[in-house]
């Protein structure tokens, strides 16, 4: 797909597409369209307000240069190459006896090439001046400022800090001298505090490292740019659109994904034992990566476009525990169905399946909107955050992974009958930070929470009735959750299982229903019944 599409994406054959307020009068909109001014097929026309591709584009051909358009843009890895799998199995098999087996075995598989996009306009934050590489300052600065030097006070989402406790960092000391960011403070980190902290709502505080590093690239720091998105400094009016590049980056389709698949299982069947036909399995495995996406993904990018071992942990699949059971009886007694006993006894057939299994992985959303605590994009535009950073408890956390109605002190309340996912959420809302550039190596993948286990029992009953030699009735009905189990879904905080530390009120909250979201109760039996005639 990508080698179809993303040619498509680039700033030539784009242009066309580019006019997203179509107005009624002909014209691309500065602003959204509304009812009163929009263009509809018709009523106005047969042709919409599209502009015509240029044949040729302006040199450089830079997003924001030349009056090309700014924004992200896609390119296609030159390298690219469909993934390879090399899968090994290893199976024991014994038969029981003529009516029994039993199958023990493993499967193991090692994924190459995964389709991963990055995001190229990444902060650089192995960038050294005085000794001290960008991303050390940080940590320093973010450790000194919000936990006061110590990292175990940094719980509960973003800080209102003390400029004090942080001493100067060599970086933005040698990075920031000279250029008058540092005016009227004691030092330059001083400055950055300053002008990042904002007393708890600023960059500094929400970890935004994409921001923040963006914001002195323009015009702080005293070496050239190093960002995309920075304006060029070109002479006024020498070129049309020097000033405004990259509001994002570029995102390269890449195919440097990696990961594995461990799984041990257990298979037990029965075939025809007295009228029981029946299968058993029990799979335990663990399915680790950097992100599995499929080709239409865009907006993604790995936590640390620099360090994919960083977003390396759980794929967002990955379940430890999964068992099945189905049967099928068939009595044998009164199979002729002779006389009035027979017709009622006889020609049943019963076969429930039941399902369990463990949690999948639930991304711990960052405060910042989930893409920029290691400098990985702006999170907020096309290839413009990942979807997979993680924020980090403190310690590990009790009482997750169940269901629970919470009330009280308006956290993790949001939910109809206030369904949560944590017993206390308000203490596991101040168990987590925000991770830190420079100071954490490891993102833990898709999700370091687990979401809720589930299990289910499905049942169908049949009942076949002989009329006459050649003609015989069949009547059916299938339970869908037969035991009216309240299954909740997992917390999703945007487009998936995600937990949302920006959102106090929703935080670990519950949907509802895996088959009913509105149904705050969380459950509903359904039944499907049918008749046939047979001749």
């Amino acid at each position: 797909m990508d080698l179809v599409l993303v040619p498509l994406l680039g700033t030539g054959l784009i242009q066309p597409v580019q006019c997203s307020n179509t107005q009624s009068n002909g014209s691309c909109g500065s602003s959204p369209s509304n009812p009163t001014n929009a263009f509809r097929v018709g009523t106005d026309g047969l042709v919409a307000p599209i502009p015509a591709a240029a044949p040729t584009l302006p040199q450089p051909l830079y997003p924001g240069v030349n009056g090309i358009a700014s924004g992200a843009s896609q390119a296609l890895d030159p390298n690219f190459r469909p993934n390879h799998v090399d899968t090994f199995t290893l199976t024991f098999a014994r038969q029981l006896n003529n009516k029994m087996s039993l199958e023990i075995g493993y499967i193991g598989r090692i994924i190459n090439n995964e389709y991963l996009p990055i995001n190229l306009n990444a902060v650089p934050y192995m960038i050294t001046k005085g000794g001290q590489t960008f991303a050390k300052a940080y940590a320093n600065t973010v450790i000194g400022y919000c936990g006061n030097g110590n990292i175990n006070n940094l719980g509960g989402g973003n800080c209102i800090g003390n400029p004090n406790a942080v001493a100067p960092q060599p970086f933005f000391e040698a990075a920031l001298a000279g250029t008058g960011y540092c005016n009227g403070f004691a030092n330059c980190t001083q400055a950055v505090i300053a002008k990042e902290g904002l007393n708890g709502t600023g960059n500094l505080a929400i970890a935004n490292v994409w921001s923040l590093y963006s914001d002195l690239d323009n015009g702080g720091f005293n070496f050239p740019r190093s960002m995309m998105n920075t304006p060029l400094n070109c002479p006024t009016g020498t070129e049309i659109g020097c000033g405004g590049q990259l509001t994002s980056g570029i995102g390269m389709n890449a195919s440097v994904g990696y990961g594995n698949y461990n799984a041990l299982f257990i298979t037990l069947k029965s075939q025809d034992w007295h009228g029981l036909t029946m299968q058993s399995n029990f799979t335990w495995s663990k399915a680790l990566g950097t992100g599995s996406e499929v080709q239409a993904t865009g907006a993604y990018t790995p936590p640390d476009p620099f360090n994919l071992r960083t977003g390396y942990g759980y794929q967002a699949f990955d379940r430890t525990f999964v068992y099945n059971l189905f049967f099928v009886y068939q009595p044998h007694f009164y199979n002729s169905q002779s006389g009035l006993l027979g017709h009622v006894l006889g020609g049943w057939t019963i076969a429930p399946v039941f399902t369990t299994g463990s949690g999948v992985p639930i991304t711990l959303g960052t405060i910042n909107g989930g893409g920029q605590a290691f400098g990985e994009g702006d999170s907020l535009n096309f290839f413009g955050y990942g979807v997979s950073e993680n924020a980090i408890p403190l310690t590990p956390v009790t009482g997750n992974g169940s269901r629970y109605f919470v009330s009280g002190n308006g956290i993790g309340t949001s939910a109809l009958g206030g369904a949560n996912m944590f017993a206390n959420p308000a203490a596991a809302l101040l168990n987590i930070r925000q991770p830190i550039l420079g100071y954490d190596t490891h993102d833990g993948g898709f999700g370091i929470y687990r979401g809720l286990p589930y299990w289910n029992v499905d049942l169908s009953v049949r009942k076949m009735s002989k009329i006459t030699e050649r003609f015989s009735t069949e009547f059916q009905v299938v339970f869908t959750n037969v035991f009216n189990h309240d299954q909740f879904g997992d917390p999703n905080g945007s487009g998936g299982d995600y937990l949302n530390t920006a959102n106090p009120a929703g935080f670990g909250s519950l949907p509802g229903s895996v088959t009913n979201p509105n149904n705050g109760q969380g459950y509903m039996r359904q039944m499907q019944f049918g008749i046939r005639l047979n001749f």
